[in-house]
Protein backbone atom coordinates (compact mmCIF):
# COMPACT_ATOMS: atom_id res chain seq x y z
CA UNK A 1 0.00 0.00 0.00
CA UNK A 2 1.66 3.17 -1.17
CA UNK A 3 0.51 6.78 -1.02
CA UNK A 4 0.35 6.79 -4.81
CA UNK A 5 -1.91 3.72 -4.79
CA UNK A 6 -4.13 5.33 -2.14
CA UNK A 7 -4.34 8.56 -4.14
CA UNK A 8 -5.11 6.71 -7.36
CA UNK A 9 -7.83 4.59 -5.72
CA UNK A 10 -9.29 7.78 -4.22
CA UNK A 11 -9.25 9.61 -7.54
CA UNK A 12 -7.01 12.41 -6.29
CA UNK A 13 -3.39 13.38 -6.75
CA UNK A 14 -0.65 12.23 -4.43
CA UNK A 15 0.13 15.92 -3.80
CA UNK A 16 -3.40 16.45 -2.47
CA UNK A 17 -3.03 13.51 -0.10
CA UNK A 18 0.29 14.91 1.12
CA UNK A 19 -1.29 18.36 1.52
CA UNK A 20 -3.81 16.95 4.02
CA UNK A 21 -1.59 14.31 5.61
CA UNK A 22 2.11 14.54 6.36
CA UNK A 23 2.69 11.05 5.04
CA UNK A 24 1.38 7.54 4.89
CA UNK A 25 1.69 6.97 8.64
CA UNK A 26 -0.42 10.05 9.41
CA UNK A 27 -3.06 9.01 6.89
CA UNK A 28 -3.25 5.46 8.25
CA UNK A 29 -3.36 6.73 11.84
CA UNK A 30 -6.38 8.82 10.90
CA UNK A 31 -8.09 5.86 9.22
CA UNK A 32 -7.45 3.57 12.20
CA UNK A 33 -8.72 6.20 14.65
CA UNK A 34 -11.87 6.81 12.59
CA UNK A 35 -12.59 3.09 12.21
CA UNK A 36 -12.04 2.49 15.93
CA UNK A 37 -14.29 5.40 16.95
CA UNK A 38 -17.04 4.22 14.64
CA UNK A 39 -16.74 0.62 15.82
CA UNK A 40 -16.78 1.64 19.48
CA UNK A 41 -19.84 3.84 18.91
CA UNK A 42 -21.71 0.97 17.23
CA UNK A 43 -20.77 -1.36 20.11
CA UNK A 44 -22.03 1.22 22.62
CA UNK A 45 -25.34 1.59 20.75
CA UNK A 46 -25.77 -2.18 20.74
CA UNK A 47 -25.15 -2.25 24.51
CA UNK A 48 -27.92 0.33 24.98
CA UNK A 49 -30.42 -1.61 22.85
CA UNK A 50 -33.50 -2.61 24.91
CA UNK A 51 -32.68 -6.24 24.06
CA UNK A 52 -28.87 -6.34 24.22
CA UNK A 53 -28.74 -9.86 22.74
CA UNK A 54 -30.72 -8.68 19.70
CA UNK A 55 -28.52 -5.57 19.56
CA UNK A 56 -25.40 -7.74 19.57
CA UNK A 57 -26.73 -10.00 16.78
CA UNK A 58 -27.70 -7.00 14.64
CA UNK A 59 -24.30 -5.42 15.29
CA UNK A 60 -22.45 -8.55 14.16
CA UNK A 61 -24.45 -8.72 10.93
CA UNK A 62 -23.82 -5.01 10.31
CA UNK A 63 -20.09 -5.32 11.01
CA UNK A 64 -19.80 -8.28 8.66
CA UNK A 65 -21.59 -6.36 5.88
CA UNK A 66 -19.76 -3.08 6.59
CA UNK A 67 -16.22 -4.49 6.50
CA UNK A 68 -14.75 -1.90 8.91
CA UNK A 69 -13.67 -4.52 11.44
CA UNK A 70 -11.90 -6.52 8.73
CA UNK A 71 -10.16 -3.38 7.48
CA UNK A 72 -9.13 -2.42 11.01
CA UNK A 73 -7.70 -5.90 11.51
CA UNK A 74 -5.75 -5.65 8.26
CA UNK A 75 -4.45 -2.17 9.11
CA UNK A 76 -3.18 -3.39 12.47
CA UNK A 77 -0.68 -5.48 10.48
CA UNK A 78 0.49 -2.52 8.39
CA UNK A 79 4.01 -1.48 9.39
CA UNK A 80 3.19 2.23 9.02
CA UNK A 81 0.55 2.05 11.77
CA UNK A 82 2.31 2.73 15.06
CA UNK A 83 1.76 0.54 18.11
CA UNK A 84 0.17 3.37 20.13
CA UNK A 85 -2.51 3.93 17.49
CA UNK A 86 -3.32 0.22 17.31
CA UNK A 87 -3.38 0.00 21.12
CA UNK A 88 -5.68 3.02 21.45
CA UNK A 89 -8.07 1.54 18.87
CA UNK A 90 -8.07 -1.84 20.61
CA UNK A 91 -8.74 -0.36 24.05
CA UNK A 92 -11.62 1.82 22.81
CA UNK A 93 -13.30 -1.12 21.11
CA UNK A 94 -12.62 -3.50 24.02
CA UNK A 95 -14.17 -1.09 26.52
CA UNK A 96 -17.31 -0.77 24.41
CA UNK A 97 -17.43 -4.54 23.77
CA UNK A 98 -17.13 -5.14 27.51
CA UNK A 99 -20.18 -2.94 28.11
CA UNK A 100 -22.05 -4.91 25.43
CA UNK A 101 -21.14 -8.30 26.95
CA UNK A 102 -22.24 -7.13 30.41
CA UNK A 103 -25.50 -5.77 28.92
CA UNK A 104 -26.19 -9.09 27.15
CA UNK A 105 -25.73 -10.97 30.41
CA UNK A 106 -27.73 -8.39 32.34
CA UNK A 107 -30.57 -8.79 29.86
CA UNK A 108 -31.04 -12.37 31.03
CA UNK A 109 -30.52 -11.57 34.70
CA UNK A 110 -26.89 -12.66 34.87
CA UNK A 111 -23.59 -11.01 35.69
CA UNK A 112 -20.11 -12.06 34.53
CA UNK A 113 -18.46 -14.85 36.49
CA UNK A 114 -15.14 -14.03 34.82
CA UNK A 115 -13.55 -10.58 34.55
CA UNK A 116 -15.79 -8.45 32.32
CA UNK A 117 -12.89 -7.23 30.11
CA UNK A 118 -12.25 -10.87 29.19
CA UNK A 119 -15.81 -11.06 27.87
CA UNK A 120 -15.26 -7.87 25.90
CA UNK A 121 -12.18 -9.33 24.25
CA UNK A 122 -14.15 -12.48 23.37
CA UNK A 123 -16.94 -10.43 21.79
CA UNK A 124 -14.43 -8.46 19.72
CA UNK A 125 -12.61 -11.57 18.55
CA UNK A 126 -15.91 -13.11 17.48
CA UNK A 127 -16.96 -9.99 15.56
CA UNK A 128 -13.53 -9.50 13.98
CA UNK A 129 -13.26 -13.18 13.05
CA UNK A 130 -16.60 -13.17 11.26
CA UNK A 131 -15.78 -9.87 9.54
CA UNK A 132 -12.43 -11.16 8.28
CA UNK A 133 -14.02 -14.44 7.11
CA UNK A 134 -16.67 -12.46 5.23
CA UNK A 135 -14.02 -10.26 3.62
CA UNK A 136 -12.15 -13.35 2.45
CA UNK A 137 -15.10 -14.76 0.58
CA UNK A 138 -17.97 -14.90 2.95
CA UNK A 139 -19.62 -17.24 5.34
CA UNK A 140 -22.86 -19.00 4.49
CA UNK A 141 -25.84 -17.54 6.34
CA UNK A 142 -26.55 -20.85 8.07
CA UNK A 143 -22.93 -21.20 9.24
CA UNK A 144 -22.90 -17.60 10.46
CA UNK A 145 -26.19 -18.09 12.33
CA UNK A 146 -24.88 -21.30 13.89
CA UNK A 147 -21.74 -19.47 15.02
CA UNK A 148 -23.81 -16.65 16.52
CA UNK A 149 -26.01 -19.13 18.39
CA UNK A 150 -23.00 -21.07 19.65
CA UNK A 151 -21.24 -17.90 20.76
CA UNK A 152 -24.39 -16.67 22.54
CA UNK A 153 -24.56 -19.93 24.48
CA UNK A 154 -20.86 -19.70 25.36
CA UNK A 155 -21.31 -16.12 26.54
CA UNK A 156 -24.29 -17.10 28.68
CA UNK A 157 -22.24 -19.96 30.16
CA UNK A 158 -19.79 -17.33 31.42
CA UNK A 159 -22.53 -15.64 33.43
CA UNK A 160 -23.83 -16.41 36.90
Amino acid sequence: MSLQAIATASGVSKALVLYHFQGKATLLRGVVDALARGGAARLQRAAQHPDAMAGWRALVLDEVARGDAALLTALSLEEDVDVETSQRARVAREDAATALAVAVLGGVGQSPRVPAPFLGRLVLRQIDGLAVAAARGGVADTARDAELDTFALALLALGK
